[in-house]
């Protein structure tokens, strides 16, 4: 990243104390600074304006990708999330887990944990739904999710959701995942002998697939709300009232194929723009981008000089929406979001200044190329 013009910076526990702090004081009081880190950044840390978030693997659970995800776009401006993840992850996941001197109990709560959040890589729909589910909550679609945005391959899935729904509710509503998939692909087990479930009209009805087949179609039928995780209880399946429509048949369901639908990137943009409520012509890409520039590099020379972090001064939604407006009055600047009174005393008249240089040096651009 550096090689691009970046300034990317290191952080994890290994480093010299005084490193570590020189990076945190970086990425706190500068623009446009990315830090590369181990889970030991970020406890405390609460800037508002930090505008992406990767996990370059999966994360130990649902409730540390919330909090870490949630560090993101805090200002109310837009901000983007990606996690990495492959059949590697989850297996060194799940090794550290097994390899862990936590008790069995706990143990098997964490593997619970762990399948809910591969559930959400592998949700069908709006990500934001799945994950506040997994809290208790419902919601409408975000609209601005990958899943929102670009949607993915899908296919009737009734059949497969009702073979599995049948195989948890002929044993009972007591079991994981793992038996459930052994008696849908038919093998002969221990656990499925010792409770007679080689008997079972759904015994052996899934052997065309294989058992990651089945286990990724519990995630996505999980991640819809069509059946639900006992984690408490033993990892146990049982069926929702949504479940129980669609072992009746009186709804379908659709799972995911393939990955994401392509998409063009001006239609991504647009609907990402959905954040501000807005077109994005009147949002980010209507903020002169020279101008945008100077007002954070005025920003950043007060932050170093009172040595504040730069949002202290102005958040990006005041600089962006003054690109934008380019008030020429301190009457105008006062009406733009986030500059109230002591701002406006302290900072307007300098802004003020930056805003007519800028705008002063557009026009006699554009007087130039007219002539």
């Amino acid at each position: 990243m550096r090689h691009e013009g970046f300034k990317a910076l290191a952080y994890h526990a290994g480093m010299e104390k005084l490193e570590r702090h020189q990076a945190q004081d970086a990425f706190q009081t500068e623009d446009g600074v990315i830090v590369v880190a181990t889970i030991a950044f970020g406890m405390g840390i609460d800037k508002p304006d930090v505008r992406f978030v990767c996990h370059a693997d999966l994360p130990k659970n649902i409730e540390s990708y919330y909090q870490e995800i949630g560090r993101a776009g805090r200002d109310g401006l837009p901000a983007d999330t990606l996690t990495l993840h492959g059949l590697e992850d989850i297996r060194v996941r799940r090794m550290q887990i097994e390899e862990s001197e936590a008790s069995q109990e706990q143990k098997r709560v964490e593997k619970q944990r762990l399948n809910a959040l591969i559930a959400l890589c592998e949700a069908p729909r709006c990500r934001r739904q799945t994950l506040l589910a997994y809290f208790g909550e419902a919601a409408a679609p975000c609209g601005n999710c990958d899943l929102c945005i670009a949607g993915v391959e899908l296919s009737d899935g009734t059949v497969e959701a009702q073979k599995v729904l049948s195989a948890i509710v002929r044993t009972g509503e007591r079991f994981g995942a793992e038996h459930l998939v052994s008696i849908l692909t038919g093998e002969d087990t221990e656990a499925v002998r010792k409770f007679r479930h080689d008997a079972l009209p759904t015994f052996g009805v899934g052997k065309d697939r294989t058992r990651e087949d089945w286990r990724s179609v519990i995630r996505q039928l999980y991640a819809l709300g069509v059946i639900s995780l006992d984690i408490a209880g033993y990892g146990r399946w049982t069926v929702t009232d949504c479940g129980r429509r669609v072992l009746k048949g009186a709804e379908r369901v659709e799972l995911r194929t393939r990955g994401l639908r392509e998409t063009g990137k001006r239609e991504t943009r647009k609907r990402a723009a959905a954040i501000f409520g807005q077109a994005p012509q009147t949002a980010l890409a209507d903020a002169d981008a020279d101008l945008l520039a100077a007002l954070k590099g005025l920003r950043l020379r007060i932050a170093k000089a009172e040595n504040v972090p730069a949002y202290v001064v102005f958040p990006d939604r005041t600089l962006i929406e003054m690109a934008r407006e380019k008030p020429a009055t301190l009457d105008a600047l006062a009406r733009i979001h986030g500059v109230g009174a002591a701002k406006l005393d302290r900072y307007g008249s300098r802004f003020l200044e930056a805003l007519q240089q800028g705008t002063g040096i557009r026009d006699q651009v554009k007087e130039i190329g007219s002539g």
